[in-house]
């Protein structure tokens, strides 16, 4: 309840600084890659940890006009699932994956033993565009379309994944909002 309520505290912060566009990482791995590999002013980003959905809805509540995620794929395969926890190996089926490349996925440790399975098999490509769509399905879904999502996901290993159709007018608007403030 703190963590929350600390998010809430550093989004009216930043919206009563006329921050319309937020940017959000949810962990240490979405703020580095912030911070390493985008030119989106890094000192403008909340953390959310877990709390997506939570972080939506305020910034709903708040009047907030969109909101743009940079996160690891660790995280936000989640959110691909309808989850604001599970695999991405309905995506790498939809993708063309055989039964035999979910069993490895669903077998994999990590995030990224999952992402070098569908490599393997040729499909990662494929599998991250139907991921991204998810991503925006369930962000819009969980929002009632009342702001506008989207998010920039990565790995560690693969570098960026891929963007969610919202994420480039989020991130051109958070680059105007911060060169007026």
């Amino acid at each position: 309840k703190a963590l929350i309520e600390s998010i809430h505290v550093e989004m009216k912060q930043h919206f009563c600084q006329g921050e319309n566009y937020i940017l959000v990482t949810p962990g240490n791995y979405g703020a580095d890659y912030l911070r390493e590999h985008m030119t989106i002013p890094f000192e403008n980003n909340i953390k959310c940890s877990n709390y997506v959905g939570e972080t939506i809805d305020m910034a709903i509540d708040m009047g907030v006009k969109g909101i743009l995620f940079v996160a690891h794929i660790g995280k936000f395969v989640k959110v691909a699932a309808g989850i604001m926890n599970t695999h991405s190996h309905c995506a790498a089926i939809r993708a063309g994956g055989t039964l035999e490349c979910a069993k490895e996925i669903l077998e994999a440790g990590t995030t990224d033993e999952a992402l070098a399975v569908l490599e393997r098999y040729g499909i990662l490509k494929e599998t991250m565009a139907i991921v991204m769509e998810k991503i925006q399905f369930y962000l819009d879904h969980r929002s009632y379309e009342q702001i506008v999502l989207g998010a920039v996901v990565f790995s560690n290993v693969y570098g960026l994944l891929g963007q969610t159709r919202d994420a480039e007018k989020l991130i051109t608007e958070i680059k105007k909002q911060s060169e007026k403030l």
